[in-house]
């Protein structure tokens, strides 16, 4: 069995997140801040009240896609998650601008996302990435290694879209600090990525959702029955 730990993102209500917390999701994460840049985030208040609902034992992982330090530490000032996800691309915030994020919260662990691109190849996209994690790796506790779609602008990752997994096993053995793999990842290939890349762990939002039909009978987003099946894959490896 492998020893990673599951991180779900996309949980829009406190009874989404406390089911996803029931089937043993490790990490739970949402998008907040003060100022909306992403459809359905939460302002501060409501974060607070939305992982203070979960249970101790499920790490409360904030997203964010804003790039500017002040804005950032103004959010964390109101409402300090376990890790801080900096979901925009990386290179947007130096590593002196997350240093001052450290410093100013210094229990607080940060993700970085690791940003790699569908159908491009793998020797294309390496000396950039390898640059990148070479330089966030003083500031970051964990890469968080994501699809971005390149027509986006709301960050890295929620794509749904599959990378090629040499790039994600690449990243894994080039650094000491912790992997969470995702893009595209459910319980019918997680398993597979896991042995292909050996991850510190794994991560799934869109492909452990309803369609928006059933978002709308139900007043849910995510399917339990879908992240079950991802947990599940996950842990018997």
């Amino acid at each position: 069995m492998a020893n990673v730990i599951t991180q779900i993102y996309g949980c829009e209500t406190i009874k989404d997140a406390q089911i996803v917390a029931a089937l043993g999701a490790n990490h739970i994460g949402t998008a907040y801040g003060e100022i909306a840049h992403l459809p359905r985030q939460k302002n501060c208040a409501q974060a607070k009240e939305f992982f203070e609902a979960l249970p101790d034992n499920v790490v409360k992982v904030g997203l964010t896609i804003a790039t500017d330090v002040d804005e950032i530490i103004n959010d964390l000032s109101l409402y300090e998650p376990d890790v801080f996800h900096l979901s925009n691309d990386i290179r947007l915030i130096s590593p002196e601008g997350v240093q001052r994020i450290r410093d100013r919260f210094p229990k607080l662990k940060i993700m970085q996302a690791i940003p790699v691109y569908a159908g491009v190849p793998v020797e294309e996209q390496w000396p950039e990435i390898l640059e990148l994690i070479k330089a966030y790796e003083p500031t970051t506790d964990f890469f968080l290694i994501d699809t971005k779609d390149p027509e986006s602008n709301i960050g890295v990752g929620a794509t749904g879209m599959i990378h090629d997994r040499e790039i994600d096993r690449r990243i894994v053995e080039s650094t000491d600090v912790k992997c969470i793999i995702a893009g595209g990842l459910d319980g019918s290939n997680v398993a597979e990525a896991i042995h292909q890349t050996h991850p510190y762990g794994v991560d799934s939002c869109t492909l452990t959702t309803y369609p928006k039909f059933l978002q709308e009978i139900t007043g849910r987003v995510k399917d339990p029955v879908k992240v079950w099946e991802f947990i599940e894959a996950a842990r018997n490896a």
